[in-house]
């Protein structure tokens, strides 16, 4: 084994870092002598993916599919290589990812386990329909199965086989959502809620932890969000990117998102609302952080949503004395190109050299 040492600027906020990984892994402010230089003039704490679904592909045609397991553990290396060493998995069929937890692979993951949604409400090749008075035993059956984070599919239109799929609504009565907010953080665990219309505002009050998409939200929403301590996982890639196939509508109203978050997302970084990256099935990391730039984000900040500030809300350490390195650097500094960002010069995930 090799003991590293480290001298670079630590992103995202630069200032110069001298430090080591010993040779068991363990990051120490007291490299050894003798240690080799580690690759890389500027460092980040390992790359955060706040909303992907590792076990999720798409179709020929553009519908989500279920992978085998094999592709799903595929999707998780090349996180890794990529940098991307904190995952949130936000939902798999049949829970599928919570299989990973017990093994190597697991390393740096949480996970939500299966989607809960009732029937036509979601689609239909991802999830077991959960009606809703079995809404609070299925997400506390996802917890005891492993799970630390549930996903909650809150709005989401109406499908029927054969039609175009109706605006979003609401899935569950706000009275059902607030029974299992309350029964999931009895048990330890945290709410994901996917939401892309207002009733966001309700959600945000019952107490869930985190909204994904957030389309809809406001300035009151968002201010109601910082205040209890949530974030927003806006996953901009798959919100506004475009897609091939896309009608002039389907454009229009992208752009009109765009729009609008370009007025939010600055807002919210003001409010002091953590904002995390998401790739979720179409995206990666280095153009969610390019996005976030673009839409009004200083460079500094949309780095910490892809690094110290998602790690942080999401538990994951940012490195500290004897514990296992977890980080990647770079020879050019992402704050000038994200796209910097997906050319990663070392990789540590856990202790271990990938890179």
């Amino acid at each position: 084994m090799t003991a590293w040492r480290v001298r670079m600027a630590l992103l995202p906020d630069g200032g110069v870092v001298e430090a080591g990984i010993t040779e068991r892994g363990r990051w120490t402010g007291r490299p050894a002598p003798g240690s080799e230089p580690l690759p890389g003039r500027f460092m980040l704490p390992g790359l955060v993916d706040a909303h992907c679904h590792l076990s999720v592909g798409r179709a020929d045609g553009g519908e989500p599919v279920a992978l085998d397991p094999e592709a799903m553990r595929a999707n998780l290396r090349h996180a890794h290589a990529s940098g991307v060493t904190a995952i949130r998995d936000t939902g798999s069929p049949g829970g599928a990812t919570l299989r990973l937890l017990a093994s190597a692979d697991g390393t740096g993951l949480q996970a939500c386990g299966r989607f809960l949604a009732p029937a036509g409400r979601y689609y239909p090749a991802l999830h077991e329909p959960v009606p809703p008075e079995e809404l609070v035993a299925a997400a506390l059956a996802e917890v005891k199965a492993g799970a630390t984070w549930i996903k909650l599919v809150a709005d989401f239109p109406v499908l029927h086989p054969g039609e175009p799929p109706s605006d979003p609504s609401p899935t569950y009565p706000l009275a059902d959502i607030q029974r299992l907010v309350q029964e999931v953080h009895g048990a330890g665990a945290r709410v994901a809620a996917h939401s892309t219309t207002r009733y966001v505002a309700d959600l945000i009050a019952t107490g869930i932890d985190s909204v994904e998409h957030g389309t809809a939200l406001d300035e009151a929403d968002i201010a109601s969000l910082a205040a209890r301590g949530g974030a927003w996982t806006p996953t901009l890639c798959a919100t506004i990117g475009t897609r091939a196939g896309d009608t002039p509508a389907r454009r229009k109203q992208r752009l009109e998102r765009q729009e609008r978050l370009r007025y939010l997302l600055p807002r919210a970084a003001a409010q002091g609302l953590t904002i995390m990256t998401g790739t979720d099935v179409d995206g990666t990391i280095p153009r969610e952080v390019a996005l976030l730039a673009e839409l009004g984000l200083p460079p500094q900040a949309a780095l910490a949503a892809a690094s110290t500030a998602a790690r942080r809300f999401l538990g994951f350490a940012i490195p500290e004395e004897g514990q296992p390195a977890d980080l990647v650097t770079y020879q050019d500094d992402p704050r000038d190109d994200p796209a910097v960002l997906g050319h990663p010069a070392a990789v540590f995930v856990h202790g271990t050299r990938i890179r």
